[in-house]
């Protein structure tokens, strides 16, 4: 068993008077965040702290709610706004040929069989996600890449060899952004 966290959402406010959260999950569907009976708060994973889940329910159209053992008033709950969620990597589900998004960070990646830079974050933008990569450090232009996270674009990812294959379509030369 590893003792790496996942980030899954934050606690975004406050319901009621008896400590009930308000919860945004970065999950997929966003009711999986529900499906932990254990999370752990803290604004980063060394600092965060392991509340078990009571309950975690949809809220119609507005999000999650959530009740955490140990959380019972409203004073209670305000103390834990902003804070994010994490979740043991061990209880995360992800198929053979599936991966989380954490896991790409630090993967190289190859355009042409030409390595362009290393991964350092996936952004969700609504329309689609975005993989961030960083130039390597011995790359004429220092800067970032701004990569669609489509089939078209991301065509090979092997978590084996740590490696994202891309293919930079017609005019997206316009997703690097130089840094001085």
């Amino acid at each position: 068993m590893t003792d790496t966290l996942i980030c899954v959402g934050t606690i975004l406010g406050v319901h009621g008077l008896k400590g009930t959260l308000t919860v945004y999950s970065d999950t997929r569907p966003a009711s999986g965040i529900a499906g932990y009976s254990c999370w752990h708060l803290g604004m980063t994973a060394d600092a965060a702290k392991a509340y078990t889940v009571g309950r975690c329910w949809q809220h119609g159209n507005k999000g999650m709610l959530a009740e955490l053992e140990g959380v019972t008033s409203r004073a209670q709950a305000e103390q834990l706004k902003k804070i994010k969620i994490w979740v043991s990597a061990d209880e995360i589900d992800v198929d053979d040929d599936e991966y989380l998004w954490e896991e790409l960070v630090g993967c190289d990646v190859y355009v042409d069989n030409r390595l362009i830079g290393s991964v350092l974050a996936l952004e969700e933008y609504g329309a689609q996600d975005i993989l961030v990569v960083k130039a390597p450090k011995d790359a004429a232009v220092q800067g970032e890449w701004m990569l669609p996270f489509t089939e078209e674009v991301i065509q090979l990812v092997d978590m084996q060899e740590r490696r994202v294959d891309a293919c930079l379509l017609d005019g997206m030369d316009a997703c690097f952004t130089p840094k001085s």
